[in-house]
């Protein structure tokens, strides 16, 4: 318990001297970096080793590829290892415990390192249209349920921060950088975010008249390709029949999509499924009130046509209904894997707010 937390504060204190050197440790990092190191503590302390199994498993996969997989493999350079390896963040972990620190607690930095740098990603997006962060702001893209992932050893950090760096970035190699590291933690994400990027581009000059038939348009249609690609994609692999319409087009699929919206898919879910019993889910959206506040902020803004906005609006919303459509067939779907959507939406949603605010005063001025 004493080395994981010395090693704890040891990696907290190394991350906060990187900021201070640049001059951007601020008060939100502060507490954020003490609240963090209190967490794997506390998470440490509670389970010890079983801490893999804290709420997904997927962490104990994390820890295989570290410790076993890559020493009696070596680091093959095929694509199906860069990705099912998930090379992007078992790699750096894999050469850092050869300095002797605790490989779950790596990965779990790790994560607060991209959580750090999604922090200032979002804070620079914000910048670039005038507007000057709030506290409230942080709720948006920095708030509860992706602060909790960064102390887990998973993924779903790092790709957030890849999947943002490819919507919001300013310079077009970073976009690409983005758009790599999210294909090779998840590749359909990166698809979805591919086919909503086309689809923003070519709608770009939509008629205000005709806008809220577009958006409905985009949902049935984006839903129905991603739900048939991956159908199809499971029928080229494995071959099993090719599933009727009546299946992809159920009402349930449906209610699934507006409770994934905001957060609330394990209401469509079994027991098999989901292990914790729905009021203590229910409870926890108290908690992670993020995973709905900023899909309701979001849909607001994009229900009204805003010239200047419209084209990031509409490429988000694609990509999520898009990327829906492949998770619909399968029974995986989770708020952690909507984390990059729920932080595009928020930064988005505040943008919006706040640029129609600005408008507002001053008219009120004038």
């Amino acid at each position: 318990m004493l080395v994981y937390a010395t090693q704890t504060v040891i990696l907290v204190t190394l991350l906060a001297l990187i900021w201070r050197r640049n001059a951007q440790l601020d008060l939100f990092l502060v507490l954020l970096l003490s609240f963090w190191s209190i967490a794997v503590i506390a998470i440490f302390k509670r389970y010890g080793a079983d801490q893999v199994f804290f709420y997904s498993n997927d962490q104990l996969s994390q820890l295989k590829f570290v410790t076993q997989y890559i020493p009696l493999e070596g680091i093959p350079l095929r694509l199906n290892e860069l990705i099912s390896w998930r090379y992007v963040t078992t790699l750096p972990v894999y050469f850092a415990s050869k300095l002797g620190f605790d490989v779950i607690l790596l990965l779990k930095f790790q994560q607060l390192v991209y959580l750090t740098l999604i922090y200032k990603a979002g804070k620079n997006y914000l910048s670039r249209n005038h507007v000057v962060v709030k506290w409230w702001h942080l709720v948006f893209f920095c708030g509860p349920i992706t602060i909790f992932m960064s102390t887990l050893a998973l993924r779903d950090v790092a790709l957030a921060y890849f999947v943002i760096l490819s919507l919001f970035s300013a310079h077009p190699p970073a976009n690409f950088i983005g758009l790599l590291g999210t294909s090779l933690l998840r590749p359909h994400l990166a698809v979805a975010l591919i086919v909503g990027w086309v689809v923003a581009y070519f709608l770009r000059f939509v008629s205000k008249k005709f806008y809220i038939f577009t958006l409905g348009f985009i949902f049935i249609t984006a839903y129905a390709v991603g739900a048939y690609s991956y159908l199809l994609g499971a029928k080229l692999n494995s071959g099993p029949r090719l599933e009727l319409a009546n299946s992809v087009w159920s009402q349930y699929k449906f209610n699934r999509f507006g409770a994934n919206f905001i957060g609330l898919q394990f209401l469509t879910f079994d027991e098999s499924i989901v292990s914790a019993s729905i009021p203590t889910l229910l409870l926890s959206r108290i908690v992670f009130f993020d995973t709905f506040f900023a899909p309701l902020l979001f849909v607001f803004w994009l229900l009204i046509y805003t010239p200047q906005w419209n084209r990031l609006k509409i490429w988000v919303f694609t990509s999520f209904v898009f990327f829906y459509g492949l998770t619909s067939q399968t029974n995986w779907n989770s708020s952690r894997q909507n984390i990059p959507f729920i932080i595009a939406m928020g930064l988005v949603g505040i943008v919006s707010l706040e640029t129609f605010s600005n408008h507002r005063a001053k008219s009120l001025v004038k």
